[in-house]
This record gives C-alpha cells, structure tokens and sequence, in this order.
C-alpha cells in the first residue's frame, strides 16, 4: 500500500476521538469501473470546512463542500488496477479522514494503433495513426510481414509510424498481411495489422469500415452447440471430432458461448465475460480446441453476447442490492423510449427492461462504460485465444438503441485482426445492417413485429416448420421463394452478405417437416446461393429433435458418418465438395434465369468470371418436363465454339454450340434439384474433400485432460482395417478395464475411460493393433 496512505490511516486513527462531531464520508462502493474518469461524492456533516482534499493513490486535489447540503463532488483520474480514495477536511486544525474506496479499473489503459494502407503504382505504404494514447507515452514501433504471406515483399521501415513495400510484376495472388507492434515506455506492447490484396490486374488496400479477408466468401460454417454435442459435452469432445470436420469439408466452426454462464445449456445468459465456462472445461482446455483446429485448416468463431447480460451477473445483481446508489444502476435499461423493436419491450419487477427473455436484463448502451465494458470483453477473447470471429447474438437489440455501437466496435477489432469475420445476427435485409458494421447478416425478413423472421419460413408455428418448400399450395412455392431471395423485390445492400441456414440452435430441425427429397433439394440451394451457407451441428446426419429437447447429438466413440441413417452426409459432403470446387458458388452473383413450367421450377444463374453455374429445382412433388433458358447472349461466347453443361449431381452432359444450347429440355423428377456447370470443356469437381492425412502407423495420443477425474479421453489413429485392443492397467501391471476389443477399419476413434470407481494413481493404457502396440501414462487425482 503507498506510504502516504498508510500515513494518513495512522492519522485517522489517532484523531477519531479528538473529533467525533465531524464526520467524512464517500458516497460509494468497492467497485470495478470501465472509465479512467469517475465522479466521487460525498458527505460533510457538519459543512464546517469550506474545502477538503481528495487523495487519489496519495495525489491530493481540492473539493469544495456545499453549505446548503454538506456535499461535495469531484471528478477524478484513474490509473492502471486498484485506485484507493481517501477524502480529508480539517476540523478546527484537526484533519478528519473518510474510509477508503477502492476502485478498480477493468482494463489497462493502452494506446490504440490503425495502420491505413496506400497504394502508389506497385509500392504499399503504411501510415501508422495514433488513434488514441491516453498516457501519453513514448512508443517504439517494429514493423513485420505475416510469414503466411504468398511471399516475402522485403517490408523496409525506419522503425517509426510508416513502412513500404513494392509489389513485384511478378508477384503472387493473394492477401499479404502487415503487422507492426509497439513497445510503449510503461512496459506494455500494443499491435496493429492491415493487408493489401494482389490480383492479377490491381492492388487493393484494405479499408476498415467496409471490407472483409477472401475466406469469407469460401466459407462453410459448422454451429456447434457444446452441451449436447456429445452427452455431457465438453470442449475435449469437440476437439476429438475436430479431424471429421475438416474431412467433412466445413471451413469455419462457431461455438456458441463460451464464457461463463448461470445456468450453462446454450449460455446465453452471461455472468462473468472474461472468464470460460467452467461446465465445458478448463482455458488450457479451450486453447487447445482453438489450435487444434488451426493446425486442421480450420477457422474458429465465437459466439458473442451484446445485447444483454444474466440477472444474476454481478453488476445487475449489485444494482438490485443498492438501487439507485449503485454503480451499475445505469449499466442496464431502465425505460422503454422508441427506438426500434421497442413494441417488444418489458418491465422486469426488479426494474430491468428485457425483450423476450425475462432473465437477460437489455444493457445501457448510452452508458459509455458499458461500451467500454463490452468491447474490451470483445477485444479480450481475440488476444487470449486467436479467434477468427464472432457470431454475435441478439445484436439487431443493441443495433437498435445505440446504432454507432457496432461500427465502433469493429474499427477496434480490425485494427488489430482485420481478417476476423463480423457475422451479425441481424437483418441482411435492413442496409444498415452494412452500414459499417457486420460482414455477413442473417437471412431475416425486414418486418419488426417479427424479429428473427427467416425469409423461408411463412408462419411462425413451433413444434412445427412452414416453410416456402412445404407451403400447401404447391404452385405458390416458387413465387415465394423468389420473394425470399430477392427481400421482396426490394434487392439488398451492395455490400450484402447473407447468412444462409437451414437449421440453427433455435429452430425446428428441417427433416422432420420436409423429408429427405425435399431436404436434398433445399440443400443443394442453400449450397448454390450467394452469400455463407451455415449447417449446424447433427443436420449431417438428419437429427430430428429440437435442439433444446436434444441431450447428444453424437455418440462417444462413434464416428459422424456411421450415425447417419438419412443418407444425408454423403449428400452434403458432395455438397460442400462443390461449392469449394467451383468459383462461381463463392461469388456474390446472382440471377433468375428462365424456366418452364414457371409455378414449379425455379432457376437461377451464379457465375465467376468465365464460369457460369446454373441450378434448378423443381418445387413440387409432381414430374415436371422443363425447359430451361440460358441467356446465351450475355454470355460473350464463342458462336462457333462447343460449349458443355455438366450437371455435377448426375454426371450428365449436354453439349453444342451456344445456339444450340440457348434451351435446354429436360426431366425434372419431383422435389429434385440440378445444376450445370457451363464450360468449354466437361467440368467435374472431386466431391470430397481431401482426407485428413493418416499415419502409417498406428498413433495413440495422449490421454485428455490428465490428470483428470473423473472421466479422460483417449484418442488413436489406425492406418489401415485391423482387430484392436485398448486396455487400462494400474502400475500393478493388473488389467483394470478393457476400453476396446473388436475388429475397426481405419480412420480416427475417441473413448472415455470414467475413473470414478477406481482410486487415485497412475495408470496406463495400452493400444494393440496390427502386431503393434503403444502404451502411455495418465494419472487420476481425486
């Protein structure tokens, strides 16, 4: 504790009974604040003294008192961690001191660094700007290119707030990455990145309020809901699985909340955000499933909660406690006021202001620590883990009552991770929705009344599913679908960019409604439209329950593929094989072309420079004999040439000349989907993904977590079909348990060894498989 204030407790306590008629208090509690500048008051009963002295960390300033009511007030500056504030007055000679208060400041205080890049010819220049640097240090800067760049530029700088580089002619495509790190005088390290995208034909900087990295348009999502992933689930289960995703094909998984919750399940009702749930598993546990993931080519996303907080979080369970007094009162809506949704509005007996969920009180946005508060929780989760984005949730609520929010909010993420994905879920049909805030925005209707509307969805009916595909009246279905794509004939943003699901953690599962035609063909859409496709976790495998009445999804120990009875995994593994094989799936092009009979077929174009990617989809259960128009004539193609259309499901080709080519007649079998790839030569794309590389060797990995209790899991790799033996021994060399004896093909397998009837002590495990074996130690603590 700082001498001076140890000095001044000695004083106080050496003075009380000199003066016991005046008394010094502070007007506030022990807490954690998200401002430097904070107001403190207070009381001075008598208001014999005219002034007083606050001590801020033993730096002393002048209060004044109130006569009329004994108070004071003053505005004070914070510094890094613990503030201790003592105020004093002098009682005829006679110093009188208040008890201390404690605040805390959430955050370190830091300067914020932008690097803006400028193209000249094939030189890039980056200009550093200081955004902010409230401490006013001195900054070192070392500038550095990501060495996962296309390759090495020769980045040159003096070592201060610029640097170039030239684009050779001959450079390579790509995105190549730029990062500088300062070194302030107080010891901390701040960091900046930028990147400039080479084409064939240009240089293009980033620009921060309005672009995204190139994977997004390739990317596949893959939502996981970790509690019912497996039984129990926890982040161990789902970094087992993480070599099926990938050979699955996804991109990109999202995981739903992964800070910590009151009452865990999805976990949107958050209470503390910087710290990880503990019901999933430990941090070290959490990093691992990141850079597991890393290591397979995987993109990770989080889920992140904006709008709201639990009522059991310490701040609003702190401004029950002390009502008005308290510092947190303000951090939450108190009344209702007209912004948007505010139709959907509700008071909370306890003062709150909530929309549909009584127990996830809305924040104050207007309140700027709360801005500060939640966006150092946003920036926390990047730095500590690597993420490469946030799906976040219930933003279209913060949207609405602090619009500028948002677009604050990503200026400091992509400053530091400019690649990092801003999914919103929000309207793509509202333009404000890319109006400087979100990279892709979900597939919502615009209307408020109903909030989270899918636009193929008709009727809100839970239990239920009405979707465009299986409206009753089956020659609506195309008219309603082409309403769907097109936000009603009213078209999108420029910068649109859609989020396209057919199933998601709060709706219905789509099979069950739509059996497994009708789910193929909505497939093969949901694959062939712009903007992200997004599947979630056990749509696969065509899980049929809701996933709030699901207790596991997968089995332990079991494969993905292997609990598929729908046939679906194939389906969409070829699905997916495809959108990653043809670059017109990946582009933001699309376009109604022309189709008989026109109530039941529905056809449209996607293209990527040359290439020209053509789905149809017959919306009825009936046999349709089809006509489909191709605009040849926009096409630019060689008259004389033969041109080919290769439907990639069948493997069927159609061939001529443009002209004779311009329609085409074919049988569309009822709730069937097709699409051709239209080329100068037969175009077939690998419908797999390549396979996750397996050893040639039989590979037992370390038990995890260990130690561990009650329960670890045990992973192992088999080159090739062979019988299989895993055993558990105690350092007797006594058999313990037999996790595994049977015959396996090859590919990955996962067990869980539940120590809970056993005794704490080392054990081993054994693994034998094709005249090998491998042995490894775990430890159980209890």
């Amino acid at each position: 504790m700082n001498r001076f204030i140890v000095a001044l407790f000695v004083i106080l306590a050496s003075s009380v009974s000199v003066s016991e008629a005046t008394e010094v208090t502070i007007e506030h509690q022990d807490v954690t604040v998200w401002s430097p500048t904070q107001t403190v008051t207070g009381k001075v009963i008598p208001p014999e003294a005219a002034s007083g002295t606050l001590y801020i960390n033993g730096e002393g300033q002048t209060f004044t008192v109130s006569q009329s009511d004994s108070s004071f007030s003053a505005e004070v500056m914070l510094g890094d961690g613990e503030n201790t504030i003592v105020a004093t007055v002098d009682s005829q000679g006679t110093p009188i001191y208040s008890d201390s208060l404690r605040l805390t400041l959430g955050y370190n205080i830091q300067p914020e660094l932008e690097i803006v890049p400028e193209i000249s010819g094939s030189t890039v220049d980056l200009n550093l700007h200081l955004v902010s640097n409230p401490g006013s240090v001195t900054i070192d800067f070392q500038w550095s290119e990501d060495p996962g760049n296309p390759q090495n530029l020769g980045l040159t700088s003096s070592g201060d707030s610029s640097a170039n580089a030239t684009i050779p002619d001959e450079a390579k495509v790509g995105e190549y990455y730029f990062d500088v790190r300062g070194v302030c005088s107080d010891g901390d390290t701040v960091r900046a990145r930028t990147f400039v995208t080479v084409t064939p034909d240009s240089i293009y900087p980033f620009r921060i309020a309005t672009d995204y990295a190139a994977w997004i348009d390739s990317a596949v999502v893959y939502e996981i809901t970790p509690y019912i992933f497996e039984a129990n689930g926890r982040f161990t289960d789902i970094t087992a699985r993480l070599p099926e995703l990938a050979d699955f094909g996804v991109t990109a998984i999202w995981i739903q909340p992964v800070m910590e919750t009151e009452y865990g399940g999805q976990g949107y009702d958050i209470i503390d955000y910087f710290a990880v749930r503990g019901d999933l598993g430990t941090p070290g546990e959490l990093r691992e499933l990141v850079q597991t993931a890393k290591s397979l080519g995987l993109r990770v996303m989080f889920d992140f909660v904006a709008n709201h907080s639990s009522i059991a979080h310490p701040y609003a369970e702190h401004s029950v406690q002390f009502g008005q007094q308290s510092h947190y009162y303000d951090f939450y809506q108190r009344e209702f006021g007209d912004a948007p949704y505010s139709q959907h509005y509700h008071n909370h007996p306890d003062g709150f202001v909530y929309y549909f969920w009584e127990d996830l009180p809305s924040l104050n946005y207007d309140n700027p620590e709360v801005r500060k508060w939640i966006s150092e929780a946003a920036l926390y989760w990047i730095k500590e883990f690597d993420i490469d984005g946030y799906r976040f949730d219930a933003i279209w609520g913060v949207n609405a009552r602090r619009p500028t929010f948002m677009q604050n909010l990503r200026r400091k993420i992509k400053r530091i991770k400019p690649e990092f994905l801003m999914l919103g879920e929000d309207k793509a049909t509202w333009p404000e929705s890319f109006d400087e805030r979100f990279d892709v925005a979900y597939d919502w209707a615009p209307e408020e009344s109903w909030v989270s509307h899918w636009t193929w969805q008709y009727n809100y009916s839970p239990g239920d599913n009405p979707t465009v595909f299986n409206h009753p009246n089956a020659d609506a279905r195309v008219s309603m679908l082409r309403n769907a794509l097109t936000n009603d004939g009213n078209g999108y943003h420029p910068r649109a960019k859609i989020f396209r699901f057919m199933e998601n953690n709060d709706t219905e599962r789509f099979l069950p409604h739509h059996e497994t035609r009708r789910t193929k063909m909505v497939a093969t859409l949901l694959f062939n439209l712009d903007g992200v496709p997004m599947m979630y976790n056990g749509q696969e495998i065509g899980a049929t329950s809701h996933p709030y009445e699901t207790y596991r999804l997968f089995e332990n120990g079991e494969s993905i593929s292997s609990q598929d009875e729908s046939g679906l995994y194939p389906y969409y593994r070829s699905l997916i094989s495809l959108r990653k094989g043809l670059p017109a799936l990946q582009s933001d092009n699309f376009q109604e072309v022309t189709a008989t009979p026109g109530d039941h077929i529905f056809a449209f174009r996607r293209w990527q420079e040359d290439q020209s990617v053509f789905c149809l989809l017959n919306m009825q259960d009936e046999y349709a004999l089809t006509t489909l128009y191709l605009p040849m004539s926009d096409l630019n193609l060689d008259a004389e040439k033969t041109y080919y259309l290769t439907e990639q499901l069948t493997g069927q080709v159609y061939s001529g000349k443009p002209a004779e080519l311009d329609s085409l007649n074919m049988v569309m079998l009822g709730y069937q989907a097709k699409m051709f790839v239209l080329a100068d030569s037969v175009v077939t794309v690998e419908t797999a993904p390549e396979p996750v590389s397996l050893p040639t060797e039989i590979m037992l990995a370390q038990n995890y977590p260990n130690p561990f209790n009650p329960a670890t899991t045990i992973q192992y790799l088999l080159p090739e079909a062979t019988d299989v033996t895993l055993t558990v021994y105690d350092v007797s060399g006594r058999i313990v348990e037999t996790l595994v004896k049977k015959d396996q093909s090859q590919g990955q397998y996962t067990v869980k060894f539940n120590g809970q009837r056993y005794p704490s002590g080392m054990y081993f495990y054994r693994l034998t498989a094709a005249g090998h074996a491998q042995t490894r130690k775990m430890i159980l603590v209890k």
